[in-house]
């Protein structure tokens, strides 16, 4: 019996997963793309939004892909900023319509005069139209591709772009040296797409944000919706997780604490009223993705609520006992006896290897 396929009630919001039939059929070059991304080695992670398609690298989004064949590459991969330039936002704010009030709105330019406003407006200008042009001639290059191999070529050439400007920012002191997590979110959906000896959950999605519309959103601060960090199923028994990700004891503290994320699922997708209506858009995406070939095909979903776990990607020794401790001092979290998932240490050497353990969402490194 075929499977039936799941009834997308009407809403102002897309539900993920929920492509046209012809997506992407005015892009020659679409199956080969996917086909390249299918390559474990290639370290490429697609996940499906509302609509179109992202291709991620390396913690960035490398490909855009919607309509019949839109490929968006972000342009501001082709401009990099010393520390006494411009910013890409200072660009944008420069090139609106009102930007004598944007300027005000940034430090660079707020006690600049309207001459010198005007002029780096002009370089503003200048700077958009040459990145959006170099943008343009490799996205195009990437749509006309008439086999795998030539999908290899230009994809690895749109990677250097990507490379070359994080590493340009990191050594003019615009970004930081050290991996994000960002980046360690990439591999753990990179290398936990299937069941393994060393793999419990198959990551579903990163970065799962909730619509304003949805049944199962917020109703306080409405416009403010969290984003679930992983979303995925464990191994036998379908079970839903909801996986906040934090990467050492620097991103546990702050406006993002730990309890403000718990508090969150609480709201939303951990509500008693709330949490079929978020599993039923999430049914929607696997099969979505199984549709696309991108999850097993026999993975099924609990109809249960979600379960809500910490994922501690620990930097130091001491990461597991600090978080320990931080949970504690919450009665809220200290009540409610949640897990964490402590991702161990691995060599720098190591960090890319999926056979490595340092990205494998594994009950062996579960505990309350």
């Amino acid at each position: 019996m075929a499977k039936k396929e799941l009834e997308i009630e009407a809403g102002s919001y897309d539900v993920r997963g929920n492509l046209d039939t012809n997506f992407m059929d005015g892009m020659r070059s679409y199956p080969y793309l996917i086909e390249y991304t299918k390559d474990e080695k290639n370290r490429l992670d697609v996940q499906l939004r509302g609509k179109y398609m992202n291709i991620y690298f390396q913690g960035g989004n490398l490909v855009r892909l919607s309509g019949k064949e839109t490929c968006e590459f972000d342009k501001n991969y082709f401009y990099i900023p010393t520390k006494e330039d411009m910013t890409m936002t200072d660009i944008e704010r420069l090139c609106h319509k009102d930007y004598k009030e944007k300027a005000k709105k940034s430090k660079m330019l707020r006690d600049k005069s309207d001459a010198e406003i005007e002029e780096l407006r002009q370089q503003a200008s200048t700077i958009k139209k040459n990145i959006k042009k170099e943008r343009d001639k490799l996205v195009n290059r990437l749509k006309c591709c008439d086999s795998l191999e030539e999908v290899e070529i230009v994809v690895g050439e749109i990677k250097d772009v990507m490379k070359q400007w994080k590493k340009a920012l990191v050594n003019n002191g615009r970004r930081k040296q050290s991996a994000g997590e960002r980046t360690v979110q990439h591999y753990i959906s990179l290398y936990n797409k299937k069941f393994d000896e060393m793999t419990d959950f198959v990551v579903l999605d990163i970065e799962y944000a909730i619509s304003t519309n949805a049944l199962y959103a917020k109703e306080e601060e409405r416009e403010k919706q969290p984003r679930i960090d992983i979303l995925a199923i464990e191994k036998g028994t379908g079970q839903v997780y909801v996986m906040e990700l934090k990467y050492g004891m620097k991103a546990v503290n702050g406006e993002a604490s730990a309890e403000k994320h718990y508090e969150d699922y609480l709201a939303t997708v951990g509500d008693d009223t709330k949490w079929q209506s978020f599993i039923d858009d999430v049914k929607i995406l696997l099969q979505a993705k199984q549709k696309q070939k991108m999850i097993d095909g026999d993975i099924k979903i609990k109809d249960s609520k979600p379960v809500f776990v910490f994922v501690m990607k620990q930097e130091k020794e001491s990461d597991e006992d600090s978080f320990r401790k931080h949970v504690e001092t919450s009665e809220k979290l200290k009540k409610s006896n949640i897990q964490t998932i402590y991702l161990p240490i691995e060599a720098e050497k190591d960090y890319k290897n999926p056979s490595s353990m340092g990205h494998k969402l594994s009950k062996k490194y579960m505990r309350e």
